[in-house]
C-alpha cells in the first residue's frame, strides 16, 4: 500500500477529517464521533473486550470503550468503531475483542477479516492523517528511527506500535 494509492477506508477517513475541518493533530476523535451521531461510553469491561458499537434505528450510535485500556488504545478503539459506522452501514452491532470469542471468529482474530482490516485502516488514517504525517516525518531529524517513532506517537497521541505500523504500511521512515 503506497501513499499515492489510498484504500477506500483511508479515503473515507480523509473525507471525514475534511468535512470536520480537522487540520491539526492530535485528531479530536471524540468530537468526530459526536459529529457522526455517536455517543461514547467508557466502561471498565471485563474479559478481553476492547470496544463495541451499536447503531440505533434513528441513525445515532453508541460506542462503548474499555476504560481500563491505555488512553492511546481508547483513541484507536474509538477511531476503529467510527470506521465500522462509516464503512459498514449494514452492521447494527459490532463487538471487538482480543480473542476469537463472542461475535468474532478465528479469521478476524488473525487480522484476515476484511471488515476489521478496513476499520483498522480507517482508524490509522483518521488518527495519523497522511499529509500531516508526511510533513512531520520530513521535520524529524537524525537517524534514530525508534526515537522518531516515539516522538510522532506522542504528538499524534497513538501508541508507538500504531505509529510504527502506519509508517511501515506507507513505506516511509525506514
Amino acid at each position: 500500500m503506497s501513499p499515492t494509492n489510498p484504500t477506500h477506508a483511508q479515503k473515507k477517513a480523509a473525507e471525514l477529517l475534511r468535512s470536520a475541518n480537522v487540520t491539526r493533530v492530535p485528531v479530536p476523535v471524540e468530537e468526530l464521533a459526536q459529529r457522526i451521531g455517536a455517543t461514547i461510553h467508557l466502561e471498565p469491561f471485563t474479559g478481553e473486550l476492547y470496544g463495541m458499537v451499536h447503531r440505533n434505528q434513528d441513525g445515532t450510535a453508541v460506542i462503548g470503550v474499555n476504560s481500563l485500556d491505555a488512553p492511546t488504545r481508547r483513541r484507536f478503539t474509538i477511531a476503529h468503531e467510527i470506521g465500522h459506522l462509516v464503512l459498514h452501514a449494514d452492521e447494527a452491532l459490532h463487538i471487538d475483542e482480543r480473542s476469537p470469542i463472542g461475535l468474532r471468529n478465528e479469521k478476524s482474530s488473525w487480522g484476515n477479516d476484511p471488515r476489521e482490516i478496513q476499520a483498522n485502516q480507517f482508524a490509522a488514517a483518521l488518527l495519523m492523517p497522511l499529509e500531516q504525517l508526511l510533513r512531520d516525518v520530513a521535520m524529524v531529524k537524525g537517524n534514530d528511527i525508534e526515537q522518531a517513532v516515539d516522538f510522532l506517537a506522542r504528538k499524534y497521541e497513538v501508541s508507538p506500535q500504531a505509529m510504527s505500523f502506519r509508517l511501515g504500511s506507507l513505506n516511509i521512515l525506514r
